[in-house]
């Protein structure tokens, strides 16, 4: 490009050159000649005149009085009517100039110059416009160079910073060159690999939000199918396959879940949700692992509550506080239903020391773990619990509670 640009400038600074320069040359050629001629008409005028006063005062015409009037290269010749020409200065070839005057008593005055003083003054006049011409066309090549460097720097920027972007750094920040064209261009680029950037961790989110929600309902679905492989009675078959299906169809839901909380995780749709009969379904789903590790499960509070959530918000918070405290608890489990004036209450205790108060936030953070757990459970429960206006924290003191509280129906 820098190459293309300083050639197409160098040829439009030359052709405004030849289309500038020749007519510019040719008047400035027909001036000098004017101002020769003219200077000439002015020296046979004035031998003219001063030939006039000689002859009324009766004195001699020489050539030192010719000689005063014109210039030491320029020869005058008086033409008298009767008698020899006088003429003064050096003798002339062919090529000259004449200028010629008459006079009132004698006869013609020429006045003449040699051709070459004329074409010397063209000749410098052509050199002076061929070195102007020159010298704009040096400077129109090194302004072009210029702007050819300044122009090439943002796009090899940019097409750096795509190669980047290419090869998966979303970071990278293009920034301003104070060309609106090409920071139009930067800003796009820059809003994109934002847009690709937070595509990009929202999927890897769910890829690892799906292998972490997904664990515990393949763990019930192999534990139903496992049981009905161990009965005998068609009927009780019967049941625990309708009980995997169950668990199977779950499984999908907590996909479709997590998906959507992927694509849209500031974009729920809240309606009213029957919070008791989700905590007991879950509850019902979770005590055979709690029993397998020799723990009980139970859920207090009133059999009917609803709360203002999008389906399946509660369902995950809800596994994921449930296998938090089969994990790393102890002890009988208790979800425990509460309301008061503004909200709808659910916590999740077990039998536990509590968690310390310097680790109560840092517990929510992506990759944090008190306990070697790859710490992404409670991160995706409260981002959740916070995309449907709820909270979720961990209470102060023992035993270890998780608080999720919920706006309640308007």
């Amino acid at each position: 490009m820098r190459r293309r640009l300083i050639l197409s400038t160098a040829l439009i600074a030359l052709a405004a050159v030849i289309v500038l320069g020749v007519p510019l040359g040719a008047v400035e050629a027909s001036r000098l000649r004017q101002e020769v001629d003219q200077r000439l008409e002015r020296e046979a005028d004035a031998v003219a005149a001063a030939v006039d006063d000689r002859l009324e005062e009766h004195r001699t015409i020489t050539p030192a009085l010719l000689r005063r009037f014109a210039r030491s290269t320029h020869r005058v010749v008086l033409t008298p009517r009767n008698g020899a020409p006088i003429a003064t200065g050096p003798p002339l070839d062919d090529e000259v100039l004449r200028a010629h005057a008459g006079s009132n008593h004698l006869g013609q005055i020429v006045a003449e110059a040699p051709r070459g003083e004329l074409d010397d003054r063209v000749h410098r006049a052509w050199l002076l416009i061929a070195g102007l011409s020159a010298a704009s066309v040096l400077i129109a090549i090194g302004l072009a160079a210029l702007q050819a460097v300044r122009l090439n720097r943002p796009l090899r920027a940019i097409a750096r910073r795509s190669e980047e972007l290419g090869d998966g750094d979303f970071s990278v920040r293009i920034g301003h060159f104070g060309i609106p064209e090409f920071d139009a261009i930067a800003q796009g680029l820059d809003t994109s690999a934002g847009r690709i950037a937070e595509l990009v961790a929202r999927e890897r989110e769910f890829s690892a939000n799906v292998s972490h929600q997904l664990r515990t309902p393949l763990t019930a679905l192999r534990l139903r199918i496992e049981e009905a492989g161990l009965i005998d009675d068609p009927a009780q078959r019967a049941l625990e396959i309708e009980a995997a299906l169950a668990e199977a169809d779950r499984l999908e839901r907590t996909i479709a879940d997590l998906l959507a909380h992927a694509r849209r995780p500031d974009h729920g749709s809240p309606q009213p949700v029957e919070l008791a009969a989700v905590a007991a379904d879950h509850a019902d789903t979770w005590r055979p692992l709690f029993a397998m590790a020799g723990r009980d499960l139970e859920v207090a509070g009133p059999r009917r509550l609803r709360a203002h959530a999008s389906p399946g918000t509660v369902g995950q918070v809800l596994d994921v506080l449930l296998d938090n405290a089969l994990r790393h608890g102890r002890g009988p489990t208790t979800i425990r239903l509460e309301e008061d004036q503004r909200h709808a209450v659910l916590t999740v205790a077990d039998c536990g020391n509590g968690i310390p108060a310097a680790d109560r936030d840092r517990i929510f953070e992506r990759g944090a773990s008190r306990s070697g757990g790859a710490g992404i459970g409670l991160h995706l429960a409260r981002a959740l619990a916070q995309a449907d206006s709820a909270s979720l924290r961990a209470l102060d003191g023992a035993p270890t509670r998780f608080e999720l509280r919920l706006r309640l129906p308007a």
